[in-house]
């Protein structure tokens, strides 16, 4: 259809484009302002041509206002560089949720074919639920002794109920065919050598059935002749069976089954693997095999625990196994049908529908396709390209196939007439039929943790032309053969290398918005004013009376000009990058136009541009003073955070309230820079912190390079990220919250203000007990006092009158120790604000060694007892804060950093928060960094059986010293005081489960 072009012919402006709009909207007010004094409005009134002329400047305001955000916002290049604008790959994205999620996650691991992410068994318990996964070490509920138990009777030999732990999620992986070793999937070994030119094939199957058996792991010693002791190799049931021992006693030892293809050859088999080459080469393929399923493995690991949910944890790794299934079918096809085609269609649609297909998509191509963006972004970020909810969806492990399905899917095969005779069989490993799903006409039951794979060997189909039975010739089944050879190649699930997986950046065209021409230009020649120069034979009274015109127009000149500024510094302001103003005034020294200097310079004084920029604490800017610049910038970053559905106003509320509970406290003020600057952080953090809101603690890997070790990292879940950033806290890496130095005679401590020594008084008398009531008052305000010793003042940390401790640091005057003690008490609490996230689940048991006394407590008396405290493990955390620094004693910011704390965990996790003195934390967070340094190892080792019994000392000696400082924590509160009935105000009354009995 041809487009036609046209001029409206009534014009659609905006009212800041409307230059007639804003002519008469300035008549009005002139009108009603100026009617005592002025009596001509015409054309000619010099009034009336200045409001023309601004109702002309300002619809250029307007018309620049108006253009596209992309054209505002970028630079000269054309790139929008701001902050606040994240790509689609890196907003939309979210951490694995979902079964699904956690799916697509896995099979974007190079080495994945495909992945099962079971959260739960297919089963269901008494209540109706889906059954949780059985934990490592079954647990017991013991109400008669009142605790949990490893033991399954009581003290009476009374049966006890199992506790169900929830959260444990079973990942079931299926890996890619290696072109040399085979399947990575089965133990199983094809294997192949040449004897007298002819080639033997066997097929060899090692004693352990999974690669996690601790046999597996004899692979790697009896690859190498010095460890092999000796070896058995014997003929028994058409097989030849190899034994190889690692020690002499046969206590460890391996044995490989070797089946012949052609039992004719067993001799000749029996003869080779008797040679040491020969067999020490078997063996080196099987240890091959298992350390390119331990890399693997490997990879898995880690992608998982970096994405590992919140109180949630896996069971250990295993390959899927995998069941054949054989159809038999009799199938009449249409006359002059071409059979090899009609039997390659029927083997692809028994091979979809038993086992559907998934791959990787383009992003153009789904687009194309007609999803949505915000579809083709959710879930995780993967690497290989995009997959389809629906594949994955189809391709879950079944709990049975039915005959139906398969009917349904036969007969939409073009040449089909009917389907008659259809039996279905499941086939093991071996080959051999598996008891009770054998030739099963309807239904074919199955566990839900295989994976069934149609098989044509295993398979009986036969093709009917009214009604007479016929079979394919051999070169016929050759082609069908390649066909279904050539279609399985396209369905396999490759991996995109190198595609746009990104939505395009919109780019703009940039204008220099700043640009300013003065609205002195505009006027008639005969004003003498802009480019209109006055003659120099005018009276000096004419050339006075133009410069007093010049310096009133001025003012509009300035606000028009500061108008375009902002416009252009637009970019400034809605972006996370630090600024010193939110105004952005244009000082007009030169005319943009023409470059001709501006006459500003006869206006003011040369201070004056100096007054226009930055807020300090040194003069006020002649645009804003810091009080406007917080109210602004703060505004602007609310706006920035509400794109997103997020706030900082109950954060904002509870800070000045905490303000204005501080008294006597020292500096716990509101520090209007700390609060814009962590709303910056916010924004620039965001996809991280949305994204992974939900995530745990990675126990395996640890975020940091060398050393390896998690005290000192960065190693924190996304949950606890989010939180810390909605609190304030700006650094939450893994380290000492408390000081648990051995007594000395200084404290040293680093901040923000360097490193502040603390030098104990007369340190040979008392040293330990002096050294204890610092680390205990060293936050506490009323424990410092300022003393003058010659010309110098000093700060002290006293305990009734008697000098505990002094900084060692000296000041001039008593001001300026009194300002420093306020930065110091600010800095020292900066400091140490963290706090320590533990996640009930990952304290579990694992080994039969472990006692009851290693199991956390419960209460299953009638009057607690219930569902909630009979399961201390499942989906509970406990937070650990140090309760002893200034904002957390203040039980505003408790009541709303526990309100954060719970508010942004996943609804179904119950949290512990505990807000503990200094010793205690000493003592947790001792007995937590040697648990979580043995943890990851440990956790390693278990799950690949290479457990030493020096691993399992070191786990239960730091296992149970965890649950014993996790079992002493408690809250402390803040001191009350009882008062007299008589008194009629009371500075810290006593509150039920805020505060603590002090004085009266």
């Amino acid at each position: 259809m041809k487009t036609n072009y046209f001029i409206a012919k009534d014009r659609k402006l905006l009212p800041a484009q409307d230059y007639d709009f804003l002519r008469k909207e300035g008549m009005k007010y002139i009108e009603k302002l100026g009617n005592k004094l002025w009596t001509d409005y015409n054309a000619h009134d010099p009034g009336i041509t200045i409001l023309e002329v601004l109702s002309y400047a300002i619809t250029e305001l307007g018309y620049r206002s108006s253009f596209d955000i992309k054209n505002i916002l970028c630079d000269k290049y054309g790139t929008i560089s701001n902050h606040t604008f994240f790509p689609a790959s890196t907003i939309f994205p979210n951490a694995p949720l979902t079964e699904i999620d956690y799916r697509k996650l896995l099979i974007d691991i190079d080495g994945i074919s495909n992945a099962w992410f079971l959260a739960t068994k297919k089963t269901v318990d008494s209540s109706g639920f889906f059954a949780p996964h059985d934990n490592e070490i079954p647990i017991y509920i013991n109400p008669v002794e009142d605790k949990l138990s490893l033991k399954s009777v009581d003290k009476n030999n009374t049966a006890l109920q199992q506790l169900p732990l929830r959260g444990l999620n079973k990942v079931i992986l299926e890996l890619e065919e290696d072109p040399k070793l085979g399947d990575l999937n089965s133990t199983l070994l094809d294997f192949e050598f040449l004897d007298n030119d002819r080639w033997v094939q066997v097929n060899i199957n090692p004693m352990f059935e999974s690669w996690n058996n601790p046999k597996a792991n004899l692979l790697e010693a009896l690859s190498k002749p010095a460890k092999i002791k000796s070896k058995k190799i014997e003929k028994i049931d058409n097989t030849v069976v190899l034994t190889l021992f690692k020690t002499p006693s046969g206590v460890e030892f391996l044995t490989f089954t070797i089946s012949c293809y052609d039992p004719s050859e067993i001799d000749i088999v029996l003869a080779h693997f008797s040679v040491p080459k020969n067999y020490l080469e078997l063996v080196t393929l099987f240890k091959d095999k298992k350390n390119k399923v331990d890399d693997t493995f490997q990879l898995v690991h880690q992608k998982l625990h970096q994405n590992r949910n919140f109180t949630g944890d896996y069971l250990c790794l295993s390959t899927i196994e995998s069941i054949e299934i054989g159809v038999c079918v009799d199938i009449e096809i249409e006359p002059q049908s071409n059979v090899v085609d009609v039997m390659a269609q029927i083997q692809i649609a028994l091979f979809d529908v038993i086992n559907p297909p998934i791959r990787f998509y383009t992003l153009a191509q789904l687009l194309e396709q007609g999803y949505h963006s915000e579809d083709l972004f959710l879930g995780p970020k993967l690497d290989h390209g995009f997959l389809k909810d629906e594949e994955l969806i189809n391709c879950s492990l079944p709990t049975a196939i039915h005959s139906s399905d398969i009917i349904a899917v036969l007969m939409g095969v073009k040449g089909v007439v009917s389907v008659n005779n259809l039996l279905l069989t499941a086939y093991d490993k071996n080959g051999k039929p598996i008891p009770g799903s054998s030739s099963q006409p309807w239904s074919l039951t199955l566990s839900g943790e295989v994976n069934p794979i149609f098989t044509p060997k295993k398979s009986k189909i036969l093709l009917f032309q009214k009604k007479i039975p016929f079979l394919l010739s051999e070169n016929n089944q050759m082609l069908v053969d390649q066909r279904i050879e050539i279609y399985k190649s396209q369905q396999k699930n490759y991996k995109l290398l190198n595609t746009n997986n990104e939505l395009p950046y919109p780019s703009g065209t940039f204008y220099q918005l700043d640009e300013f021409y003065s609205i002195q230009d505009e006027f008639p020649q005969n004003y003498g004013l802009g480019k209109n120069q006055l003659s120099d034979k005018e009276s000096d009274l004419r050339k006075a009376q133009v410069n007093q015109l010049k310096g009133y127009l001025h003012f509009y000149d300035q606000i028009l000009a500061d108008f375009f500024n902002q416009l252009y510094h637009s970019k400034n302001i809605l972006d996370t990058a630090t600024v010193d103003r939110s105004y952005f005034p244009k000082f007009l020294s030169k005319n943009d136009w023409t470059g001709d200097e501006f006459y500003s310079k006869n206006l003011y004084s040369t201070t004056f541009e100096d007054n226009l920029w930055i807020p300090n604490d040194d003069h006020i800017s002649i645009y804003e003073n810091k009080t406007d610049f917080y109210e602004r910038r703060n505004r602007a970053l609310d706006h920035l955070m509400s794109r997103f559905g997020e706030s900082f106003n109950d954060y904002v509320f509870m800070m000045y309230q905490v303000n204005q509970d501080a008294k006597g406290l020292g500096e716990l003020s509101f520090q209007f820079e700390d609060l814009i600057q962590d709303k910056q952080n916010f924004i620039n953090d965001y996809p991280e912190i949305s994204s992974k809101r939900g995530i745990g603690m990675d126990y395996i890997n640890p975020n940091t390079l060398t050393p390896p070790d998690f005290w000192g990292s960065n190693s924190r879940g996304g949950y606890e990220k989010r939180v810390a950033k909605l609190l304030g806290i700006n650094d939450i890496s893994l380290r000492n919250v408390a000081n648990d130095d051995s007594p000395q005679s200084q404290l040293s401590i680093p901040t923000k203000l360097g490193v502040i020594h603390f030098k104990i008084q007369s340190p040979a008398t008392d040293l330990v007990i002096k050294w204890s009531w610092l680390q205990e008052h060293i936050f506490d305000p009323n424990a410092y006092t300022i003393h003058k010793a010659s010309t110098k003042y000093y700060l002290y940390l006293e305990k009734d009158g008697t000098k505990i401790a002094k900084v060692d640091k000296s000041f001039g005057s008593f001001e300026a120790a009194y300002d420093y003690y306020n930065s110091l008490l600010q800095a020292l609490n900066e400091t140490f604000e963290n706090f320590y996230c533990i996640e009930h689940l990952l304290l579990r048991p694992f080994l039969t060694t472990n006692q009851d006394s290693d199991l956390l407590t419960v209460c299953l008396q009638d009057d607690c007892k219930d569902e909630a405290n009979n399961d201390p493990y499942s989906f509970k955390a406990t937070i650990v804060l140090p309760g002893y620094l200034t904002r957390f004693r203040n039980l505003t910011f408790r009541k709303y950093a526990e309100k954060i704390f719970r508010q942004e965990a996943p609804a179904h996790v119950l949290l512990k928060i505990c807000w503990v003195n200094a010793n205690d934390m000493a003592q947790f967070q001792k007995a937590y960094k040697n648990w979580l340094e043995n943890y990851r190892y440990f956790r390693i080792k278990y799950c690949s059986k290479t457990l030493l019994p020096k691993d399992e000392s070191s786990f239960l000696l730091h296992h149970k010293e965890m649950i014993t400082a996790l079992n002493e924590l408690n809250t402390m509160y803040s001191e009350g005081n009882l008062f007299d009935c008589h008194l009629s105000e009371i500075t810290n009354p006593i509150l039920l489960g805020n505060t603590a009995l002090g004085t009266l």
